[in-house]
Order: C-alpha cells, then structure tokens, then sequence
C-alpha cells in the first residue's frame, strides 16, 4: 500500500496531530494485514503485508518526528504504544518461527559429522605421541 495516493491526499490540510492519528490508523491496519496474512501461510500476501507494514512504520515515525507535533491525546498515545506492543509481539512471532524452521531443518538436514579418525590427530594422546617423534 502507498501512503503518497489518494488516503494521504489531505494531510497537508491536517494538522501534525490529525495527520499522526491517520498515519496510525494506516499504521493498524497494516498489523491486521499482517495478522491476517500469517494466519493464512499466504507467501505473497505475507510478503505485500510485510512490505505495507514497513512503508507504515516509516511515515508513523516521519508524523511522529513533526517538531509542531505538540502534546499528544491520550487515546492516540495508547493506540501507539499498542501499535508497538503488536510490531514487538509480531517479531517474537517471526523470531520463534524461524527458530522452529532452523531447528526442523537440522532434524532433516543434519550436518556432515567429521571422518572418523578425523579427530584421533587432535586427542591428548596423539599430542603426546607427536612429541616423540
């Protein structure tokens, strides 16, 4: 999704902080996209949900650096630090995931072991024998 089309087309009218609380609604429905998205294993809708997310992020953050911005109302303070509480759960999600998926692949693939007399030349009584010769 492009935040420079017609869903930003009267930010200019707005102000720092009508212009913020849009950028955060964008901001949610991007999560449940993604929400949605990881729900359904869908690769290319995960993909596009990923992308939208990011994009969503970074004009978020943009609004939120606005030095005009002022103090903020109470209930968009709390919609942000749920957006970040969701951004935060969503990447343990990913991080548990790629975990499992590391830890399957090593069940299937599992690593070369080293030859068997690999290590004979490594072991304390192979070191003490070479101090002979």
């Amino acid at each position: 999704m492009s935040f420079t089309g017609s869903a930003m087309s009267g930010a200019a009218s707005l102000s720092p902080a009508e212009a913020l609380a849009q950028r955060v609604s964008l901001l949610e429905e991007q999560l449940d996209a993604l929400d949605a998205a990881l729900a359904a294993g869908a690769p290319d809708a995960l993909d596009a949900a990923s992308t939208g997310l990011q994009q969503a992020l970074t004009e978020t953050l943009r609004a939120a650096g606005q030095p005009d911005l002022g103090a903020l109302d109470p209930v968009l303070q709390r919609r942000l630090m749920n957006a970040r509480t969701r951004v935060q759960g969503l990447g343990a999600n990913v991080q548990r995931a790629a975990s499992s998926f590391e830890r399957t692949l090593q069940v299937l693939l599992p690593r070369e072991q080293a030859d068997t007399y690999g290590a004979l030349g490594t072991s304390p009584a192979a070191q003490a024998l070479k101090a002979y010769r």
